[in-house]
């Protein structure tokens, strides 16, 4: 039996059927085309070192008039605009309220915050800033540096408070509701 010598054409062609694309590829999986042979892509790279928050829901690509390359990356928990590899969280604040007053437990790294009409819901973010640590400020392990930072909603327990982690646990000596001047920043709802 003698060899025939088969030609076939570059490139995918979806427009007709697989049986009339004679001599032609109609479908594939993870190949590219170079100098009219396929080959396999030759592996991944990761895009990203830095871990963004949530689940990626849509990607939006445009370049400046400059010519920098931007995406736009929303998540199901943020939003971020990626320019080369530094991600930028550009997630919009929904409302900003003052007199933000905390409350600690012995033993226990879960701060209540109490704000009147937050509208927050679970999984939200919030950001503190103006919280002191004394003479009105909790005074012990949950310090002003512990508090003034975003932190992700825990558990919402009415129209007025919620619940965060904090990054430390709380003593005996957190007794105190965070100063007067304290101030919460709320991102759109998850």
């Amino acid at each position: 039996m003698a060899y025939t010598k088969l030609q076939f054409k570059p490139g995918i062609v979806r427009d007709v059927t697989r049986y009339s694309n004679d001599g032609g590829w109609f479908d594939s999986n993870r190949i590219r085309f170079r100098m009219g042979f396929p080959e396999t892509i030759g592996g991944w790279a990761k895009f990203n070192p830095i871990a963004i928050l949530g689940a990626c829901r849509s990607l939006f690509n445009w370049t400046s008039l400059r010519g920098g390359n931007f995406i736009g990356a929303g998540t199901s928990l943020k939003f971020y605009v990626f320019e080369g590899i530094q991600a930028n969280d550009v997630t919009p604040i929904r409302s900003s309220n003052n007199a933000v007053t905390f409350a600690a437990t012995n033993g226990s790294n879960i701060i209540t915050a109490t704000d009147t009409s937050h509208g927050a819901v679970l999984n939200d973010f919030v950001t503190f800033s103006g919280v002191s640590t004394s003479p009105d400020g909790l005074g012990g392990q949950i310090t002003a540096a512990v508090l003034n930072r975003e932190y992700q909603i825990y558990e919402v327990v009415n129209a007025n408070s919620y619940k965060f982690i904090a990054t430390a646990t709380a003593n005996g000596s957190d007794t105190g509701n965070g100063g007067a001047s304290s101030k919460a920043s709320y991102q759109i709802n998850t």
